[in-house]
């Protein structure tokens, strides 16, 4: 009879696992930002996870949209690139205007709908 091994611990919930894994990679990003052009708001993303959604603990709380749900999607720095990934939330996050299914590489200009709140994703 073999070794058993651990049973694979799902991560997918925790923002610090998600990054550290290419931290050691990692190079000075430059800074960025998610631009609302609606407010004129500019919502800076300089950690290696933004949280966003309607709670007031997230890194970007929208609080006057009711389709964002409390803890909605997070943006990732890492492997010099900047990520973003929905967290199951109800109504789920666009980019681009399509559905995002899964953890997808973001690039300036895109666009980034949660609920009903879009913004651009700005390098400077």
């Amino acid at each position: 009879m073999g070794v058993m091994q651990p049973a694979a611990v799902d991560r997918k919930d925790d923002p610090q696992h998600a990054a550290s894994a290419f931290r050691k990679e990692a190079k000075p990003m430059k800074p960025a930002y998610l631009f609302n052009k609606l407010t004129n708001e500019r919502f800076p993303l300089n950690q290696s996870v933004s949280k966003i959604g309607r709670d007031q603990t997230n890194n970007i709380s929208v609080t006057n949209d009711h389709y964002i749900s409390r803890h909605h999607a997070w943006v990732l720095q890492m492997q010099g690139a900047y990520w973003v990934e929905d967290l199951g939330s109800t109504n789920g996050t666009l980019l681009n205007g399509e559905i995002l299914s899964e953890r997808r590489q973001i690039s300036p200009g895109d666009r980034l709908t949660f609920g009903k709140t879009e913004f651009v994703f700005v390098i400077e």
